[in-house]
């Protein structure tokens, strides 16, 4: 009985004992278990993260990074910036080729084609801001050009110069020109001579020497802006209005994708002395002429000369009411 007992009592034994071996076999595969799938979770997390994670880890060390540079090295970066931002502001104010202005200028230029027909048509225009367009004829001028582009910048607006010919041969009209453009204004053609006889005679036009004289007018813009001048722009001297059988010069330009613009408003600055615009302020001419349209036209394109002191003289007080009036200033490309 006794051995009986004994030998149940071992076998409750062996089966302790295994249970305790089977328990701690499980408890040791769930444990592992648990830290493989931390793992895979921490490997994921880690993978969806990792851009941000890179991203601070860099800013930290760019910030250790500038902390540890010497006083040189921070004025080396300074230097490198100030020359990235002195790039910058050059590539703005470089000539943009097929244009009449400059790469920053793209912003206030409107399409000579399509601002011309706005003006010979005001119906098609349906834009919602009031355009005006002030330009300039017959420069450069050694005496007058600079004070007009003075008072541009100081008035922050701009404005587009249709430059002679013989007038940019001078020696003042580099500068000037280079102005022009670094300032983000238009320049545009208006002919090599102005001899109205040449161009138009018995006012008729004659679509060779017109011809001509755009090419000698362009080249001679070309001296001081470059090759790669090009501006589609073009007034014909007098005016397209003023003379007859246009179509033909108009076409043979278009070709060079050249277009015409006139005007719709003036200062008077080129009337004969004694006659009635004469005697009139150019601000009252200008209002005379906006008078026509109701007062406030939706787009404007006024003629002035940079060679007349009349001009000149009443700029600040044309632009000052254009601005009084709500106007964007725009030029011609």
């Amino acid at each position: 009985m006794s051995s009986y007992r004994r030998g149940r009592k071992g076998s409750i034994y062996k089966v302790i004992v295994i249970a305790i071996i089977v328990a701690l076999i499980v408890g040791v595969i769930f444990f592992f278990r648990k830290q493989i799938s931390f793992g895979i979770f921490n490997i994921f997390n880690m993978g969806n993260n990792s851009g941000k994670n890179t991203q601070v880890t860099q800013d930290v060390k760019d910030g250790e990074k500038k902390d540890e540079l010497s006083e040189e090295e921070k004025q080396e970066l300074a230097k490198k910036e100030e020359e990235r931002l002195r790039k910058e502001e050059e590539e703005k104010t470089k000539y943009k080729p097929g244009t009449s202005h400059n790469n920053e200028a793209t912003a206030w230029a409107y399409s000579t084609k399509d601002v011309n027909q706005w003006i010979l048509k005001p119906s098609t225009y349906t834009g919602e801001d009031k355009l005006v367009f002030l330009t300039f004829d017959d420069g450069p001028s050694e005496i007058y050009t600079a004070t007009v582009l003075d008072i541009l910048k100081n008035y922050g607006v701009h404005a587009t110069f249709f430059i002679v010919g013989r007038a940019a041969d001078g020696d003042h009209a580099k500068p000037l020109l280079e102005r022009q453009i670094a300032e983000g204004h238009g320049v545009g053609l208006h002919s090599y001579s102005h001899e109205y006889s040449f161009l138009y005679p018995h006012r008729v036009a004659n679509v060779n020497n017109i011809v001509s004289e755009v090419d000698k007018n362009l080249n001679s813009i070309r001296k001081s802006l470059g090759e790669d001048f090009n501006t589609p722009i073009l007034r014909y001297p007098g005016g397209h209005m003023s003379w007859k059988q246009m179509g033909p010069a108009d076409e043979a330009l278009a070709q060079r994708n050249i277009y015409n613009i006139d005007w719709n408003v003036l200062t008077g600055d080129a009337e004969a002395k004694g006659s009635r615009r004469d005697l009139q302020g150019a601000l009252e001419n200008v209002k005379e002429d906006m008078a026509m349209y109701g007062g406030s036209p939706k787009v404007v394109v006024l003629l002035m000369h940079d060679i007349k002191a009349k001009s000149v003289d009443a700029l600040p007080s044309i632009i000052e009411y254009y601005q009084s009036l709500g106007y964007k200033f725009c030029i011609l490309s």
